[in-house]
């Protein structure tokens, strides 16, 4: 007979043999070793934070950027890559079997006699068990990474196109208009380039995989690597499968192959070149022979295809195809593989990555002398490239080497943008030093000797990014340096630097004195039209001082006019900015120290309050110094203007 409590027992054991079961049935879905897979998806591939598209985008992957695979639930894979996991769909995935590293002490030994550094390291090693015969040379370049990264991001050196992520682009000067609009530096819509982007294309630590690897490889010819057969496994699917248009030549295979003998250059590379110039289906008009006034020239490389004057990039480069007598397709083939082995693959830049990133002729090269703009350029045809090789054979790739780098590959820049500016910063009771301008990054001010602490206001430019470092700020000593960071919603941080000096018994000395200006927190009595030179006749500064001259933009000015806003600021013999003065000009409030119709426009919109007159803008408004603008003061400034009445300063 069987208890109650052995009942009992024995029905928990069967409930939880039962949810064992279904448990395992559930898991056995989720149980993947662990291997890894390449992203077969040309537009890129969504990672999610959970198995399904109703899940929330997390980052996007390139294609062909190899990931490691955790495991997968139904038909969905958590991956990781760079360290940040996340679900994709199988779909896309090209899934290979991990190949485990067995310890080559050989290998071991020449990786470390090159110089290759340990985070290089262990994604050669994953590349030489699955391919020991492939060989792999460190390039060292002799350059830093900060200098390089430093050329390379500057704004219009490198392009991504304006329908890619917000923190794929930059928003350094220049980079927009003022309006706020991305600026295109190349037809077709491409913008410049973010900093984070730059880093994680320039470095090659994301590159070391199947397809990336293959930016690495020689662009010299070898015959006996690169084969008819391998060229047209290279161009399957695309127009360079078809036959050659002109006689002489069975198929473009053909062509090139020839190309590549007669200039020197693998023809792979040039295959690869002319498909990501001209389109997989051929579509670009470069090679359509029917341009309007170039009829019948064809330039398959696109050289020197850019932008220039009244030209758009097409027509420009088939000026210089005309020049040249490319007026066939031979002629453009064989033309442009000779100016790319010429300008290039004799010229350091032998290989996709050097040829877009020329980093093995010294710094003063670097960011100059690029085939491309487009910064993704390398690796996009490095997919290309890989194709034409099988997985088996001896190829030799040459991988840069920087001093300086991360001790991880850069990521790849997340959701967010870039917008880490500042749209104002100021200390209660001082002026800055140069004034304020979003990007300016160092400031001063001089404070009493017996100055504990200041309080400094910042608003961010965007109002998703955070700021550090506002408030009351302690002063530490004579001199302090008041850092205020400020990040991005993408992860991108800049720091602005405010150095407060106290005063001493020597700065407290420094004046400005004029027998011909009144001078206090604003110099008055500065006429319209008063040029610096004259400006600096009628003004005194105590001896062992110096003065300069700073427009609205925080640069000094040496010649053309003062204006209101224009800043008078004393230095002592140490170059320290101890005192400064604003000069105002009444009926200038725009700062070019004229009387003109802007002028009244800015008074008008002031009015109706469409616009924004403060501090030495403002005085230079109030024409009866009554303290208010209103359109009596409108009217002196017409009048002035129409010569019926002079304003006097």
């Amino acid at each position: 007979m069987i208890t109650d409590f052995r009942k009992r027992n024995l029905i928990i054991v069967i409930l939880f043999a039962a949810m064992l079961i279904l448990l395992t049935s559930i898991m056995a879905d989720r149980v993947f070793a662990a291997t890894t897979a390449t992203v077969n998806s040309s537009i890129g591939l969504n990672v999610r934070s959970g198995p399904g598209t109703g899940y929330s985008i997390l980052y996007v992957l390139n294609n062909n950027v190899t990931v490691d695979v955790i495991e997968k639930d139904g038909s969905w894979y958590k991956i990781s890559y760079n360290g940040k996991a996340g679900y994709v769909s199988g779909e896309y995935l090209i899934i290979h079997e991990d190949e485990d590293y067995v310890y080559d002490e050989d290998f071991e030994a020449g990786l470390t006699a090159q110089g290759f550094p340990e985070s290089y390291k262990y994604y050669l090693r994953i590349l030489h068990a699955s391919h020991p015969d492939w060989v792999f040379k460190s390039q060292k370049t002799g350059l830093s990474w900060s200098d390089v990264i430093a050329k390379e991001s500057k704004v219009g050196i490198n392009l991504v196109h304006k329908s890619s992520k917000d923190s794929w682009k930059s928003d350094e000067y220049g980079a927009k208009d003022s309006e706020g609009n991305y600026i295109e530096f190349d037809s077709g819509g491409w913008v410049a380039a973010s900093k984070s982007i730059v880093e994680y294309y320039m470095d090659p630590r994301n590159f070391l995989n199947e397809s990336g690897i293959f930016q690495f490889m020689s662009h010299s010819y070898d015959s006996q690597t690169q084969t008819k057969t391998g060229l047209q496994k290279l161009v399957a699917g695309t127009f360079l499968a078809k036959k050659f248009p002109e006689s002489g030549y069975d198929t473009y295979s053909d062509a090139l192959i020839y190309a590549g003998k007669q200039s020197g250059v693998n023809p792979y590379v040039l295959a690869s070149m002319i498909l990501v110039e001209q389109g997989r289906d051929g579509s670009g008009k470069s090679i359509s022979g029917t341009v309007k006034g170039y009829e019948g020239y064809y330039n398959y490389f696109n050289v020197r295809a850019y932008a220039s004057g009244s030209y758009d990039a097409v027509q420009y480069g088939l000026m210089y195809a005309k020049q040249q007598g490319w007026n066939s397709h031979i002629k453009s083939i064989l033309g442009g593989a000779a100016y790319y082995a010429s300008g290039y693959v004799k010229n350091n830049q032998n290989t996709l990555y050097l040829k877009k990133f020329n980093v093995m002729n010294g710094l003063a090269s670097v960011a100059t002398h690029q085939y491309m703009t487009n910064v993704g350029g390398a690796a996009s045809e490095a997919a290309n490239l890989k194709a034409g090789y099988s997985s088996s054979g001896a190829i030799t790739f040459y991988i840069p080497i920087y001093s300086g780098m991360p001790d991880t590959a850069c990521p790849m820049p997340g959701s967010g943008n870039n917008n880490y500016f500042l749209k104002s910063l100021s200390v209660d009771g001082y002026s800055l030093l140069p004034k304020f301008n979003m990007y300016t990054s160092e400031y001063e001010i001089v404070v009493p000797s017996d100055t504990t602490y200041v309080n400094v206001k910042a608003a961010a430019s965007d109002s998703g990014a955070k700021i550090s470092g506002t408030g009351k700020v302690q002063l530490t000593g004579k001199v302090t340096d008041v850092k205020i960071t400020v990040t991005s919603t993408s992860g991108q941080k800049k720091t602005y630097t405010i150095t407060v000096a106290k005063e001493t018994g020597t700065t407290s000395g420094g004046s400005l004195t004029s027998s011909v200006y009144t001078i206090g927190s604003y110099i008055t009595g500065v006429d319209y039209n008063t040029s610096v030179a004259t400006f600096k006749s009628n003004v005194k500064v105590t001896s062992g001082y110096s003065l300069k001259l700073i427009n609205s933009g925080g640069k000094e000015i040496t010649s053309g006019n003062v204006g209101t806003g224009t800043e008078a600021a004393i230095y002592d013999s140490n170059g320290k900015a101890v005192k400064s003065h604003v000069i105002v000009i009444k009926g200038d409030n725009n700062g070019d120290g004229k009387i003109t119709a802007a002028d009244v426009l800015f008074t008008q919109r002031y009015i109706i309050k469409t616009y924004t007159l403060s501090g030495a803008y403002f005085k230079g408004a109030d024409i009866n110094g009554d303290g208010k603008i209103t359109s009596v003061d409108v009217l002196f400034m017409q009048r002035h203007i129409i010569g019926t009445y002079t304003i006097k300063n």
